[in-house]
Protein backbone atom coordinates (compact mmCIF):
# COMPACT_ATOMS: atom_id res chain seq x y z
CA UNK A 1 0.00 0.00 0.00
CA UNK A 2 1.27 3.47 -0.60
CA UNK A 3 0.53 6.67 1.11
CA UNK A 4 -0.48 9.23 -2.07
CA UNK A 5 -0.19 12.57 -0.02
CA UNK A 6 3.48 12.83 0.05
CA UNK A 7 5.40 14.45 -2.68
CA UNK A 8 6.74 10.78 -3.31
CA UNK A 9 4.95 7.83 -2.59
CA UNK A 10 6.25 6.43 0.61
CA UNK A 11 5.32 2.89 1.74
CA UNK A 12 3.29 1.82 4.55
CA UNK A 13 3.71 -0.76 6.88
CA UNK A 14 0.22 -2.00 8.37
CA UNK A 15 0.38 -4.40 11.02
CA UNK A 16 -1.52 -5.78 13.96
CA UNK A 17 -1.00 -4.63 17.28
CA UNK A 18 0.63 -8.27 18.79
CA UNK A 19 3.60 -7.75 20.32
CA UNK A 20 5.43 -9.96 17.79
CA UNK A 21 4.78 -7.97 15.14
CA UNK A 22 5.83 -4.56 16.95
CA UNK A 23 9.33 -6.32 17.57
CA UNK A 24 9.31 -7.48 13.87
CA UNK A 25 8.50 -4.34 12.39
CA UNK A 26 11.06 -2.40 14.53
CA UNK A 27 13.82 -5.10 13.69
CA UNK A 28 12.79 -4.38 10.13
CA UNK A 29 13.02 -0.70 10.11
CA UNK A 30 15.95 -0.56 12.14
CA UNK A 31 17.61 -2.54 8.87
CA UNK A 32 15.94 -0.61 6.21
CA UNK A 33 17.72 2.45 7.86
CA UNK A 34 20.82 0.53 7.86
CA UNK A 35 20.76 -0.41 4.64
CA UNK A 36 20.06 2.95 3.67
CA UNK A 37 22.84 4.46 5.26
CA UNK A 38 25.21 1.98 3.73
CA UNK A 39 24.34 2.34 0.05
CA UNK A 40 23.67 6.45 0.33
CA UNK A 41 25.96 7.77 2.36
CA UNK A 42 27.25 11.63 2.40
CA UNK A 43 30.58 12.16 3.62
CA UNK A 44 32.79 14.62 4.78
CA UNK A 45 36.70 14.59 5.72
CA UNK A 46 37.26 17.24 8.03
CA UNK A 47 41.11 18.47 8.07
CA UNK A 48 42.42 19.42 11.43
CA UNK A 49 46.54 19.51 11.03
CA UNK A 50 46.28 21.24 7.70
CA UNK A 51 48.88 19.51 6.06
CA UNK A 52 49.54 17.81 3.04
CA UNK A 53 50.61 14.60 4.95
CA UNK A 54 47.28 14.18 7.08
CA UNK A 55 46.10 15.51 3.65
CA UNK A 56 47.50 12.46 1.91
CA UNK A 57 46.72 9.81 4.97
CA UNK A 58 42.66 10.99 4.34
CA UNK A 59 43.36 10.16 0.48
CA UNK A 60 44.35 6.75 1.51
CA UNK A 61 41.72 5.77 3.61
CA UNK A 62 39.34 7.28 1.15
CA UNK A 63 40.93 4.69 -1.49
CA UNK A 64 41.32 1.81 0.88
CA UNK A 65 36.88 2.57 1.68
CA UNK A 66 36.49 2.99 -2.20
CA UNK A 67 39.07 -0.35 -2.82
CA UNK A 68 36.09 -2.50 -0.51
CA UNK A 69 33.34 -1.61 -2.18
CA UNK A 70 31.52 -3.88 -4.21
CA UNK A 71 31.02 -0.62 -6.92
CA UNK A 72 32.11 3.09 -7.54
CA UNK A 73 30.88 5.45 -4.98
CA UNK A 74 27.26 7.25 -5.84
CA UNK A 75 28.19 10.34 -3.80
CA UNK A 76 31.96 11.29 -3.26
CA UNK A 77 33.42 12.12 -0.13
CA UNK A 78 33.62 16.11 0.13
CA UNK A 79 37.16 17.10 1.08
CA UNK A 80 36.98 20.94 1.82
CA UNK A 81 40.55 22.64 2.17
CA UNK A 82 41.61 25.95 3.90
CA UNK A 83 44.34 25.73 4.84
CA UNK A 84 48.18 25.01 4.15
CA UNK A 85 47.28 21.76 3.05
CA UNK A 86 45.53 23.38 -0.16
CA UNK A 87 49.21 24.70 -1.39
CA UNK A 88 49.78 20.86 -2.65
CA UNK A 89 47.35 21.39 -5.18
CA UNK A 90 48.93 24.90 -6.10
CA UNK A 91 50.94 24.25 -10.01
CA UNK A 92 54.35 25.44 -8.57
CA UNK A 93 54.88 23.12 -5.48
CA UNK A 94 53.29 19.93 -7.94
CA UNK A 95 56.81 18.60 -8.45
CA UNK A 96 57.22 18.52 -4.74
CA UNK A 97 53.65 16.77 -4.08
CA UNK A 98 52.73 14.98 -7.55
CA UNK A 99 52.19 11.84 -6.05
CA UNK A 100 49.12 13.25 -3.71
CA UNK A 101 48.06 15.57 -6.83
CA UNK A 102 48.03 12.29 -8.99
CA UNK A 103 46.23 10.22 -6.41
CA UNK A 104 43.62 13.52 -5.31
CA UNK A 105 43.12 13.49 -9.31
CA UNK A 106 42.51 9.49 -10.05
CA UNK A 107 40.17 9.37 -6.89
CA UNK A 108 38.33 12.35 -7.76
CA UNK A 109 37.94 10.63 -11.75
CA UNK A 110 36.26 7.83 -9.88
CA UNK A 111 34.10 9.79 -7.81
CA UNK A 112 35.81 8.97 -4.41
CA UNK A 113 36.62 12.62 -3.68
CA UNK A 114 35.37 15.97 -4.24
CA UNK A 115 37.87 18.06 -3.19
CA UNK A 116 36.79 22.42 -2.93
CA UNK A 117 39.69 24.94 -1.85
CA UNK A 118 38.18 28.01 -0.34
CA UNK A 119 38.84 31.04 -2.42
CA UNK A 120 39.46 33.53 0.83
CA UNK A 121 42.57 31.39 1.45
CA UNK A 122 43.20 31.63 -2.25
CA UNK A 123 42.87 35.27 -1.82
CA UNK A 124 44.94 35.70 1.09
CA UNK A 125 47.36 33.63 -0.15
CA UNK A 126 47.23 35.22 -3.84
CA UNK A 127 46.30 32.19 -5.81
CA UNK A 128 44.74 32.10 -8.56
CA UNK A 129 42.07 29.60 -10.25
CA UNK A 130 44.31 29.08 -13.34
CA UNK A 131 47.15 27.78 -10.91
CA UNK A 132 44.68 24.96 -9.73
CA UNK A 133 43.92 21.88 -11.55
CA UNK A 134 40.97 21.66 -13.32
CA UNK A 135 39.53 18.68 -11.36
CA UNK A 136 38.99 20.84 -8.34
CA UNK A 137 36.42 23.08 -7.70
CA UNK A 138 36.73 25.99 -5.55
CA UNK A 139 34.16 27.47 -3.13
CA UNK A 140 33.57 31.30 -1.15
CA UNK A 141 34.46 30.51 2.43
CA UNK A 142 35.41 26.99 3.15
CA UNK A 143 34.61 26.37 7.09
CA UNK A 144 30.69 27.55 5.98
CA UNK A 145 30.75 24.98 3.37
CA UNK A 146 31.85 22.38 5.76
CA UNK A 147 29.11 23.39 7.98
CA UNK A 148 26.33 23.88 5.00
CA UNK A 149 27.48 20.11 4.55
CA UNK A 150 27.54 18.89 7.52
CA UNK A 151 23.74 20.37 8.36
CA UNK A 152 22.71 18.78 5.08
CA UNK A 153 23.22 15.75 6.55
CA UNK A 154 27.07 14.91 5.36
CA UNK A 155 28.40 12.51 7.74
CA UNK A 156 32.21 12.53 9.10
CA UNK A 157 34.47 10.03 7.02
Amino acid sequence: MWLPIRKHPQPVVVARHSRFNQILLGILLSFSSWLWAETNPHHIALIYAHTPEELSRILDQAEAWADARQSYPEQAIALVLHGNEANAFVKHNYQMYRALVDKAAKLDAFNVVDIKICETWMGINRIRRDQLPAFVDTVPFGPAEEERLIESGYQQF
